[in-house]
């Protein structure tokens, strides 16, 4: 998150009930990317709240593609002080195509990312446990396990 907004402030974790998180978001790329979907009540999302400053909140948005295949959404998440009013990006409905996979540089990314928050382990595998495709550009497949943190993960 740093590298895409620089004066982030990590806040802590945060869950998200009523909701699952997918691989379904379709990527310029033609992979399938992160998003979250109104599910169940008994479904839950794990994540981390941050603290954007305003003066970057147009710079996320543009790399994010908010307006170009996600949409922004506003959501009460539980954090271990309390609940909190959250702004996240969802897939926007035409964006959508629940057939889609990630790239396994992508899922490792994600992974590692969950990893390092400290989320749940039983949450983390299910994250792992995604199917995935290889990337067919052996160029963005390196350049992207590259920037995987600690090397990659293991679970």
């Amino acid at each position: 998150m740093r590298g895409r907004a620089s004066s982030v402030e990590r806040i802590g974790s945060a869950t998200l009930s009523g909701y699952t998180i997918s691989w379904g978001k379709r990527s310029v790329d033609g992979s399938g990317k992160c998003t979250i979907a109104v599910s169940s009540t008994e479904a839950m999302v794990h994540g981390v709240l941050y603290r954007l400053p305003a003066d970057e909140k147009a710079d996320l948005d543009l790399v994010e593609g908010l307006g170009t295949g996600y949409d922004e959404a506003m959501v009460s998440v539980q954090t271990p002080t309390g609940p909190r009013v959250a702004t996240t990006y969802v897939a926007a409905p035409t964006h959508v195509d629940d057939g889609l996979q990630p790239y396994s540089w992508y899922r490792d990314l994600v992974v590692a990312g969950a990893v390092e928050a400290g989320l749940p382990d039983a949450y983390v595998r299910r994250l792992a446990m995604a199917g995935a495709q290889q990337d067919p550009d052996s160029t963005r497949e390196a350049k992207n396990r590259a920037a995987i943190p600690c090397g990659g993960i293991s679970i």
